[in-house]
């Protein structure tokens, strides 16, 4: 599990805004940067974090046990 803190905090960020564009622009970087941050976490931890629709992301399950 050895995953940089940025990841976490990116994550954090994401699911407080619930959407991932407006995780990027808070964090000032790109979208498609955050997007590849959370999914290397996604895969990092072996399980989803986030379900992704048109309207933002919603936790799921495991993502609100990490959150």
């Amino acid at each position: 599990m050895e995953q940089a803190l940025s990841s976490y905090f990116v994550f954090y960020t994401v699911a407080q805004c619930g959407s991932i564009s407006k995780a990027a622009a808070k964090l000032f970087i790109s979208q498609p940067a955050v997007s590849k941050s959370v999914k290397k976490l996604e895969d990092s931890l072996g399980c989803r974090l986030f379900f992704r629709g048109s309207r933002g992301v919603s936790l799921t399950e495991e993502g609100t046990l990490l959150y």
